[in-house]
């Protein structure tokens, strides 16, 4: 098998800098990865179309000075081998995807997901195990 990543034209990196990439990775068509939080990817992990993934996202949490100026706040995201992430889902910052988790298409990823896992909806709960 090639250990160079596969990625879909359409696919959008931003602060690719961040980002680290284990053997055949597969990026679909519509894909926004934002890696200013850093991002590391483990082996074979295949991500569907119009998913986000982002490492960084804006402060909000001082009344009266609008949102645009408050910063941004960095925490990394790790993404395990044999993971898939299923179209449209959204992977926020900080979380950790164990090893062979699966995340279902539209779910919004807030927290931790375990090894194996099946997650799906919004936020994003375990739904199923893989065996």
């Amino acid at each position: 098998m090639d250990a160079l990543p596969f990625i879909f034209p359409g696919a959008f990196f931003q602060h690719s800098y961040g980002i680290e990439v284990g053997k055949n990775l597969n990026v679909n068509r519509g894909v926004h990865i934002y890696g200013r939080g850093g991002i590391t990817f483990g082996d074979y992990v295949l991500i569907g179309p119009n998913v986000v993934i982002t490492s960084s996202q804006h402060r909000y949490n001082v009344k009266g000075i609008p949102i645009l100026f408050q910063g941004h706040e960095r925490k990394r995201i790790i993404v395990g081998s044999d993971v898939w992430i299923g179209a449209n889902a959204v992977i926020l910052p900080g979380v950790t995807i164990g090893d062979g988790a699966i995340i279902g298409a539209g779910a919004v990823v807030t927290s931790d997901v375990g090894p194996y896992s099946i997650v799906g909806g919004v936020p994003a709960r375990k739904i199923g195990q893989r065996d």
